[in-house]
């Protein structure tokens, strides 16, 4: 393991082990714990920093990881979630958007951990909706005593599987209709309905039949349709947030674009405000922290320094990077803390324990592979940004 200190950290993407004064008050043998149970890092890829700038070390102003960790040599998409109190962790076992390379199996791999993150175990994953096609990672749901996991099949269909002890999954089931991804699907304990604002992929670019949907279901199988959000020809991820009183705000990625933009409606949710936002939104989710809203994304770097700016594009001219914004009381998204990423990146995941918010994501080294990460901000220290 290598030991960093906080000053370094600040620059550093971790292609083994980055640990700053959180993880230095533990043991080295509680240290060596808490990863071994995930793949040997540094067997099939260089594990070190070869970059001196990527693109995270030029953001200012925002909270940086007290530690970071790469849980394997290739992974993407990853995703971090409770269910019946273990958090579960998973990633596609490829080279991001590249998919299989090498000695990647071109499949989920799960870990599960019963002791808040401290250690990990790998379990079995939810199978693939069509063997023969690659498979990203799905939407996990957790409510109650079930787990959804929903993903496209090779017909572009969104199908769900359910499992009561994440390790053993019913076979699939269709979910409304193609081509419509379900992404930031939830259940809202208040109308005890499931929601979610799929977006249609017709194809790999822009296209007329891009739109965003509202739907909703009882059982979290069968879907209404409730209404269109948005039918911009880039319409792609989309993540919604019940407010107090019931108003539904919806976050929009607009795939290729500069900017996003966030939908608003009041029951019944069928005539719906959009107004764009001068960030980008990509990968996005909402979670809620100690009372605050919080989304984790994908972004465009909008700074001035010179080392990042000049430095090598190694996924889009964008600079992309990945973060964690605040959602403002009046629907802004606020840089609140950043992630050590370049490239092709971000998809990130949260999950809070009684001491850190531990965040799941993947960045691309500068040799144009794709690594998972896991990197853990100090609790307090999180909700107290400012």
């Amino acid at each position: 393991m290598i030991l960093i200190h906080r000053r370094t950290l600040c620059c550093a993407l971790a292609g083994a082990a980055f640990f700053g004064p959180a993880l230095s008050r533990i043991s080295h043998a509680e240290q060596a714990d808490r990863f071994a149970g995930f793949p040997p890092i540094g067997k099939h890829r260089q594990p070190e920093r070869t970059a001196p700038v990527i693109t995270s070390d030029g953001v200012t102003d925002v909270l940086r990881p007290a530690w970071t960790r790469a849980v394997t040599d290739l992974g993407g998409w990853p995703s971090l979630f409770r269910f019946k109190k273990d958090i579960y962790l998973a990633f596609y076992h490829g080279d991001g958007h590249r998919y299989k390379t090498l000695e990647s199996t071109d499949r989920l791999k799960t870990y599960r951990s019963r002791d808040e993150g401290k250690t990990w175990t790998e379990i079995p994953s939810c199978p693939a909706n069509d063997p023969n096609k690659f498979q990203g990672t799905p939407e996990f749901l957790a409510v109650g005593d079930k787990l959804f996991c929903y993903d496209f099949n090779a017909s572009r269909q969104t199908q769900v599987r359910v499992s009561t002890d994440g390790e053993t999954w019913s076979e699939a089931q269709d979910c409304y209709k193609a081509p419509f991804y379900f992404w930031g699907v939830m259940h809202d304990p208040v109308s005890g309905m499931f929601w979610c604002p799929p977006h249609a992929i017709p194809n790999k670019g822009t296209s007329k039949e891009r739109q965003i949907h509202l739907i909703n279901s009882k059982d979290g199988i069968h879907w209404d349709f409730v209404s269109l959000v948005a039918p911009f020809t880039n319409a792609s991820e989309s993540t919604l947030r019940f407010e107090p009183d019931r108003t539904m705000s919806i976050i929009i990625r607009r795939k290729y674009g500069k900017t996003c933009n966030v939908a608003v409606a009041k029951p019944p949710y069928r005539e719906w405000k959009l107004r764009e936002l001068p960030v980008i939104a990509e990968g996005e989710h909402f979670v809620e922290i100690g009372g605050q809203a919080f989304v984790g994304s994908r972004a465009s770097y909008r700074g001035k320094d010179e080392r990042v700016l000049t430095g090598p594009d190694v996924f889009d001219k964008r600079k992309s990077y990945s973060t964690i914004y605040r959602w403002t009381p009046d629907r802004q998204l606020v840089e609140w803390a950043v992630m050590d990423s370049m490239g092709d990146c971000s998809y990130p995941h949260l999950v809070e324990t009684p001491n850190e918010v531990l965040c799941l994501y993947y960045s691309q080294h500068e040799n144009g592979m794709c690594k998972a990460y896991l990197c853990s901000y100090d609790k307090q220290a999180f909700l107290k940004k400012n």
